[in-house]
């Protein structure tokens, strides 16, 4: 069943009534690690809980392997599991299910009668398509929906899905037997080909192996889970029902039309809809409980899809600001201690401006590298003559941001605007928001995003290497390299979730994240440059491919939240250079574990423009807004690294929260790639 935004007071509330406990811990909660987004929300949702007195357990997963794996050792007495940026691809009570069943059977000592545990399953997650068996079809799954579908955006959907159903009722209620006649056989494969219809995009789950068999010398490929799950239909061992052959053809008819709509919606392929982040400060505002130290963590939450979801951004970000100045009417420009206000203020398309020099604030920027070509020489020359037109010397542009003099600080935005048209950066101005930490200084929502991400993606070592020999020295022996190795990223992983989750309200922790980001930035950057520089960006029929085999940086891009950053850079960059809007796959070396990460991307998002000018995407008027062009595209490439892993038999391991992410071995990666330059990709 599915909750819309009016009902998120309610459903907490009986959710607070069905878990308060003075003696066991009834709720789990369970959170995508590599994702900013889904660490904020968990921050506020525990904020909730504490403030309710709720026992409860934060369990960040690294994959739906290790969900349902943790899923099924729950202790009898949890009724409740929370999903928090995952979830939704998934047919939740099929999959977390399958061996167990929602209904666990619980022999009891004391008279032998066996003992029911039902459990409650609630999602917060930002992912779409919802799979409609969580949406419409079982009331053991609660999807906190951003109101897409009371407005009405699933109509057509939630109809042929009911419709469906429906059928496949009347079809088991008419089954008296089994036949043996021909005719019956033959209708029967009738029913089976259009269920198998349905079905096409799917990965079976009874194909679904462990995640141990991925390193095995096998033919066949492996997956964890499938980018959307499916709810199995009833068997195909039944008789024909005597109803006229006209009714049945009719109903045949009727079937194969709604299989086709729930289908075509499925093959969209995947978007992103509100942050959780922005769901989770939604609820709290019900709860009329809404804060500062909240807000901070929606904004935050929120500005992390930026990248991914620019539009969706643009159009969440006005609420965000109205809310800042509604929660902090009288920003003072003097400072306390104490002082966490949030101010709107300009903000800057800059790497770290506010904690860098404003000249590699600009060479690590995406947004002024793409334009400027900075990657070239020749781009090298035009930032230089940009800067002399603004009226900064070299030498002032190279020294750290906080030794500026104020008044360069103070005119920065109207300098920048001046030439900016003429670089092809109009928008690198837009607003932003900034909160104060005391004397320490401030953070802007970007800046935050960046030291986050970076915490997520290296910890807090000294480096990455580091760490992971750290965890490696942790593991007991008896395992097998590959596993080993699994096990040290897995426990990596979950250590960054950790210290970002200790970040988000702990300064030096942040302030430390953001000199990791610097580091990871000039990985990027340079491996990127050398990319570039050496035509090992190709396109290949309907995508742009790069393949990262050795580099001084290799071990950095193992993560994919690292390689989605690079992948993103060169994208853009290539984009901004040939003109050319088409996606992305970029596959990185794990030498460990002798296996590719690989991750698709769709077209890059360019400048959008309302009859040939430019227009700014931070816009206050609503008219102009509605008018212009949307040039972003949904992301296919889930649906098709499953389709191309059938067709070329490589062994590949599809686990990540995140559909077009996908691992394959490296025996594999050049028959893969093969097949998918004949696939079509939207």
């Amino acid at each position: 069943m599915h909750v819309p935004p009016a009902s998120y007071r309610t459903t907490y509330l009986a959710l607070r009534n069905s878990t308060a406990s003075h003696t066991t811990c009834r709720m789990v909660v369970f959170v995508a690690c590599l994702d900013v987004d889904a660490l904020c929300a968990s921050k506020i949702f525990a904020g909730i809980l504490k403030r309710d007195l709720i026992p409860h357990r934060i369990c960040p997963v690294t994959g739906y392997a290790e969900l349902k794996a943790t899923y099924g050792d729950l202790e009898a007495d949890v009724t409740t599991v929370v999903l928090i940026g995952c979830g939704a691809l998934i047919d939740l009570e099929d999959y977390l299910t399958s061996n167990e069943g929602v209904e666990s059977d619980e022999i009891n000592e004391s008279d032998g009668r066996e003992k029911q545990v039902r459990r409650k399953i609630y999602v917060f997650d930002s992912h779409r398509p919802w799979n409609l068996q969580n949406v419409f079809g079982t009331n053991e799954v609660v999807c906190f929906d951003d109101g897409d579908v009371d407005d009405g955006l699933l109509d057509k959907e939630r109809d042929a899905y009911i419709k469906i159903m429906m059928l496949l009722g009347e079809e088991e209620e008419s089954d008296t037997g089994s036949s043996s006649d021909s005719d019956a056989d033959r209708d029967n494969d009738d029913d089976d080909d259009d269920d198998d219809k349905l079905e096409d995009h799917y990965i079976d789950d009874d194909a679904v192996q462990d995640t141990e068999n991925f390193d095995d010398d096998k033919s066949e490929q492996t997956n964890t889970i499938s980018s959307f799950g499916k709810r199995k239909s009833p068997s195909s061992s039944r008789s024909p029902s005597p109803i006229p052959q006209r009714q049945k053809s009719a109903k045949h008819q009727l079937r194969r039309e709604c299989q086709e709509t729930v289908r075509l919606y499925y093959a969209r392929g995947t978007s992103y809809s509100t942050p959780v982040a922005s769901q989770m400060y939604t609820l709290l505002s019900f709860l009329g409980e809404a804060s500062n130290s909240s807000l901070w963590l929606s904004i935050v939450g929120t500005t992390a899809v930026d990248k991914v979801s620019p539009q969706l951004y643009r159009r969440l970000f006005p609420l965000l600001r109205d809310e800042v100045k509604r929660l902090n009417p009288s920003a003072s420009s003097q400072l306390s201690a104490d002082d966490s206000t949030l101010i709107v203020q300009p903000d800057y398309r800059l790497f770290l401006m506010r904690h860098w020099s404003l000249y590699d604030s600009m060479i690590h920027s995406s947004y002024v590298t793409s334009r400027l070509l900075l990657w070239t020489d020749d781009g090298l020359k035009r930032l230089h003559k940009m800067l002399a037109r603004m009226g900064i010397a070299l030498q002032l542009a190279r020294e750290k941001w906080t030794h500026v003099d104020v008044s360069l600080k103070r005119e920065l935005k109207d300098r920048l605007s001046g030439v900016a048209e003429v670089y092809g950066i109009g928008n690198v101005v837009r607003t932003g928001v900034v909160r104060k930490f005391g004397y320490r200084g401030i953070v802007s929502a970007g800046d935050a995003v960046e030291g986050i991400a970076a915490l997520l993606e290296c910890g807090k070592g000294h480096s990455v290497v580091e760490n992971k020999e750290n965890i490696v020295k942790g593991i007991s022996a008896g395992t097998t390299k590959q596993d080993l190795d699994w096990n040290a990223v897995k426990e990596n992983w979950i250590e960054n979730f950790w210290t970002s989750w200790d970040a988000l309200d702990n300064i030096d922790l942040l302030l430390h994240g953001l000199q990791r980001a610097k580091i990871l930035q000039e990985a990027v950057v340079r491996t990127s440059t050398a990319l570039l520089e050496k035509n090992q960006v190709h396109i290949l029929r309907s995508f742009r491919l790069s393949v990262l085999k050795d580099g001084p940086d290799l071990e950095l891009f193992t993560n994919p939240l690292t390689l989605v950053r690079l992948a993103c850079w060169i994208n853009e960059c290539k984009s901004e250079q040939d003109g050319r809007q088409i996606p992305m796959v970029m596959a990185a070396l794990d030498r460990d574990r002798d296996t590719y990460t690989v991750v698709g991307l769709p077209a890059s998002v360019l400048m959008r423009k309302k009859g040939g000018k430019v227009v700014n995407e931070d816009s206050d008027d609503e008219d102009e807004d509605e008018e212009e062009e949307e040039e972003t595209a949904r992301n296919s490439f889930g649906l098709v690294f499953q389709e191309v892993a059938g067709e070329t038999h490589a062994r590949v391991k599809i686990d990540s929260f995140e559909s077009s992410v996908i691992e394959v071995r490296k025996d594999d990666l050049t028959s893969f790639l093969e097949g998918m330059t004949l696939a079509s990709i939207r």
